[in-house]
């Protein structure tokens, strides 16, 4: 009978010191009592031989541990399984067999999500967190490009539900005896309902991942969506739905997600990208929803404008609750699962959201990137929501034309963002971080001069060519400002996304009152430009550590620990190819060999 005290394991050791000294030798086909030890060669070390079973992810972890000695049936139905494991009891500390059968069960939790790696579709970096080194954008596999494909749906929807009332404003305005002022006024408050909740987002990321703080963000949202047309009689009522909207915001927990999946030297055209593809809902919910389904509904209702609109704001939230269930159940935080299972395993240590805001709260270059991403995610925001009502005010346009208009303003979103990212990833492969802060100034000042410019055109054609090129720097100002993120601060990245994605809400919120109080033939849309100009020259002042700045810092050496990615995992990548999961793989093997006696 195999004796578990030959071979037994601890979470960092082997069942043979031998593998541990010399890493060029393999084992072969082991029998009941050890295992024999080989040369191997350089290409394959610590790979079995045919004869010995592969392990896999989808292995049952409980028949990765070893049997100890049970002499009886009832013994063995004593032995401690995984489902006690992960309800949190622990074993006796003075039993050492019960010690050793818990030391097992950990150990075949942690080496099964390890196992997991040999599954994966594009190229990983074990030393980074498993994270991914390469985009392939046409595959929907797990983990990497799931998380990525969920990361731009689950914004997509969360935007559509969010700005799906913004081309009914004059339909809302008029049902409701509202004033121009007022419908700024609750479109500034939608901008400062998501202020704290972005800051909250980020730290809840980083304690208990993005997967589960993104899906309900997004089946919340649908919960105000569907009640605007019920509880909007007054100002008082829609301010209220509207500021709730706005706090159901999943961006924050989008980009974070990326982060976790791809390493940074991709990760800026990843973040750029998933933001770019998932803030399109703003703009496809002004075609949809103010030219589709608005003026379906009112034909159904009998030209009842006031029972169409209202009902207009039911369907996001339908497709909201559709997309939340479906990416809960099959999507992963990070390339090795969920946070919950992988900190079970003790591959990840536990993270407070107090501790991680706190470090994003007291590093300036947060609120440098909070303040430039005011000046282009604000503007976006107030384009979002003034776009529909610019133009059929300034320009006499109807609410079909104006909101078909707004839709080919949010277009834009789909490649911009990600050539942002793309533009910031190239720079840094040529100028290191240096090249990334000076695409993001770049792109900045050229947005502000083509908002002036949108703002001082008085011609419907001209000012549509502009809108086109003004929305395409915006979008590409947004991408190169979350590529410099992961930089900051990598253990607490969370946070400081979180920080970043405030300021746009801010910026937002900032814009919509200047709106209130200016017209809209141009005072308020340039002043808006020229904001933006302004907050462009924050870009000198980044100083991130171990990098050089535009002004400031002094550039490490590449294989510095600075510029090595923050990797979540508490061990390295090479874990997964030593040792320790041969022994793993050597204890399903004799596990098999038991079963079969």
């Amino acid at each position: 009978m195999y004796n578990s005290k030959a071979t037994r394991h601890s979470s960092f050791g082997t069942d043979d010191s031998s593998s541990r000294s010399n890493p060029n030798f393999q084992r072969s086909s082991p029998d009941h009592d050890g295992a024999q030890l080989t040369p191997a060669s350089e290409t394959a070390p610590y790979s079995y031989q045919k004869a010995m079973p592969k392990l896999t992810a989808s292995a049952d972890p409980l028949l990765l541990v070893a049997p100890r000695s049970y002499g009886d049936e009832q013994s063995r139905k004593d032995r401690p399984t995984c489902s006690s494991f992960q309800k949190g009891k622990q074993p006796d500390s003075n039993n050492d067999d019960e010690q050793e059968d818990w030391d097992q069960v950990l150990d075949a939790k942690k080496y099964s999500l390890l196992a997991r790696s040999e599954r994966f579709h594009i190229p990983f970096d074990p030393d980074r967190g498993y994270r991914g080194t390469a985009l392939r954008y046409t595959s929907f596999a797990r983990p990497h490009m799931r998380a990525f494909h969920a990361s731009w749906i689950c914004f997509f929807t969360s935007f559509f539900v969010q700005f799906s009332p913004a081309p009914l404003l004059p339909e809302i305005q008029r049902s409701l005896s509202l004033s121009r002022s007022d419908v700024w006024w609750t479109n500034a408050c939608m901008m400062m309902g998501g202020i704290p909740m972005r800051f909250l987002l980020g730290p809840l990321c980083d304690q208990y991942g993005a997967r589960t703080v993104m899906v309900t963000t997004v089946a919340l949202v649908a919960l105000p969506s569907a009640l605007t047309g019920v509880v909007a009689v007054n100002l008082t009522s829609l301010t209220l739905i509207r500021t709730v909207l706005g706090a159901m915001d999943s961006f924050v927990p989008g980009q974070y997600w990326i982060t976790c999946q791809f390493v940074r030297e991709v990760g800026g055209t990843a973040m750029a990208l998933a933001g770019g593809l998932g803030a399109t809902g703003a703009g496809v919910t002004q075609l949809v929803t103010g030219s589709l389904v608005f003026p379906a509904l009112r034909v159904w209702f009998d030209g009842d404008s006031d029972l169409a609109w209202r009902w207009s704001l039911v369907i996001p939230a339908i497709l909201a609750l559709f997309v939340a269930a479906f990416f809960y159940e099959y999507s992963d935080d990070c390339p090795l699962g969920n946070f919950t299972e992988v900190k079970q395993a003790g591959l990840m240590m536990e993270r407070s959201a107090v501790d991680s805001f706190r470090a994003g709260v007291y590093n300036l270059n947060s609120w440098i990137l909070f303040v430039q991403y005011a000046g282009s995610c604000g503007v976006d925001f107030t384009m979002c929501n003034g776009t529909a009502l610019y133009f059929h005010y300034r320009f006499k346009q109807s609410i079909a034309a104006s909101g078909a208009i707004a839709f080919l303003y949010g277009l834009s979103a789909i490649f911009a963002r990600g050539a942002g990212g793309w533009l910031s990833d190239a720079a840094f492969n040529r100028f290191s971080l240096r090249g990334r802060l000076w695409a993001q100034w770049i792109c900045m000042v050229t947005q502000g001069i083509l908002n002036v410019w949108f703002a001082r055109t008085d011609r419907l054609g001209s000012s549509l060519t502009i809108m086109v090129l003004f929305s395409i720097l915006i979008q590409m100002s947004m991408g190169t400002c979350y590529s410099i993120v992961p930089y900051v601060d990598g253990p607490n990245t969370g946070s400081v996304a979180g920080i970043v994605g405030a300021g746009g809400n801010v910026g937002g919120a900032i814009f919509a009152v200047i709106f209130m109080h200016a017209d809209y033939h141009g005072t308020a849309m340039e002043l808006m430009g020229w904001l933006t100009c302004v907050t462009a020259c924050f870009s000198p002042f980044l100083a991130v550590r171990g990098y050089r700045g535009i002004l400031f810092g002094t550039e490490d050496s590449p294989e510095s620990d600075r510029h090595k990615q923050h990797s979540p995992l508490l061990v390295p990548g090479k874990f997964a190819h030593s040792p320790h999961l041969v022994s793993l793989a050597r204890r399903q093997y004799q596990r098999q060999s038991l079963q079969q006696r």
